[in-house]
């Protein structure tokens, strides 16, 4: 069967779905992936037969960090309206709408509204993946009037679903924090394991190695202000490994010597370095969030934007670690809250349980007669 797997954002739009891919593509379906050219690099080559670049300005990778900006919620939630559901949502249309052509099902994030109006134009049942941990940035009042404007330039009828024919959640239900009913996860919701490598399965035999890993993403890294700056400061204070991962944009060399025990790399493997950490210090964004609650570590989020101060009063709330200000948190408080969780054995109790709620939760390969259901 042909399924297209779209994505309308960077990296953390496309990285939660890839486990429901992975168990598509191994039970012989064939596989299309569209989005970003940005981005595509996050996606596995073994997975999908073709792959179709949306041009965006990401491709071109910039040296230059750009100064911090003041968290403004409402901001960001316009942000989905007039973008994803809008100016995105177009270009994603006109990408996808082709690569429906002969296709049995759309899979696709829940902020690709244009994937969902060209899968509703073809006919063809659709696969909503949440890629938002928490849940709290999709507000179907403020989306659906952008999504009906796209919908009437393409002449098409009925009212739109938001969460397609099913609504696959690759997150742990604590995680979660709808803001309103509408968005709630309900009776179309099917929970999904996130991919988890061998190190997250056992990290629960895994005994902590003192370590600290720092990432502020693939795209908030470029809008950081100093903050890598602060941060580094303060691990500098600490006879303790250090692993900072910059992103492909960044050369570690601006940060200027280090001691031997920090690491400033561009790319590391997460998955693999997390179990072992005392903490992880990052910017708020659903993967890391995710990544870190599988290694089983407390976690120090900055929140910069998007999704991000969601994430952090999740972090708070659920008593895994701490939320700190990403414009004014000096080297000293950042020392200090990384000192308080190394001490806090109550945290990472916590946040061990929050791994095993995940890992406990159903593969992506039991939910195929469920999606295969759909394609009659």
């Amino acid at each position: 069967m042909k399924i297209a797997c779209s994505f309308v954002g960077g990296a953390g739009h496309l990285v939660p779905q890839l486990p429901l891919h992975r168990a598509l593509a191994e039970a012989g379906h064939q596989l299309t992936v569209i989005g970003r050219q940005s981005a595509l690099a996050a996606a596995p080559a073994e997975l999908f037969e073709a792959a179709v670049a949306r041009p965006d300005p990401r491709s071109a990778t910039s040296s230059a960090i750009a100064p911090l900006k003041r968290v403004d919620v409402d901001a960001e939630l316009t942000v989905v309206a007039d973008h994803f559901a809008a100016r995105a949502a177009q270009q994603s249309f006109q990408a996808v709408a082709p690569a429906l052509v002969g296709a049995s099902l759309l899979v696709c994030d829940e902020l690709d509204f244009g994937a969902m109006a060209a899968a509703d134009l073809a006919g063809v049942p659709v696969v909503v993946v949440s890629v938002i941990a928490t849940g709290s940035l999709v507000r179907p009042p403020l989306v659906t009037p952008s999504v009906l404007r796209l919908r009437e330039l393409y002449g098409i009828t009925g009212s739109p679903r938001l969460r397609g024919d099913l609504f696959v959640v690759p997150f742990a239900p604590s995680m979660r924090q709808a803001a309103s009913e509408e968005w709630a996860d309900g009776p179309d919701t099917l929970w999904m394991r996130p991919g988890a490598t061998n190190q997250q399965i056992d990290s629960a035999a895994t005994a902590p190695d003192d370590s600290i890993v720092v990432t502020l993403g693939t795209e908030f890294n470029t809008e950081s202000g100093d903050l890598f700056d602060r941060i580094l400061a303060a691990l500098s204070t600490i006879e303790a490994p250090a692993v900072v991962a910059i992103g492909r944009d960044l050369d570690p060399a601006r940060f200027g010597p280090q001691p031997a025990r920090i690491r400033v790399e561009r790319f590391v493997d997460l998955a693999t370095l997390i179990p072992r950490a005392s903490v992880v210090l990052h910017h708020g964004g659903s993967g890391v969030f995710t990544v870190s609650a599988l290694g089983g570590a407390p976690q120090i989020a900055f929140p910069m934007g998007a999704d991000q101060p969601f994430t952090a009063e999740r972090v708070t709330a659920l008593g895994i670690g701490l939320a700190m200000d990403a414009m004014t948190s000096t080297p000293e408080q950042i020392l200090g809250a990384i000192q308080q969780l190394r001490a806090d054995t109550a945290q990472r109790t916590k946040a061990a349980a929050l791994r095993d709620e995940l890992l406990c939760l159903p593969s992506p390969e039991s939910l195929l007669p469920a999606i295969m259901a759909l394609t009659g």
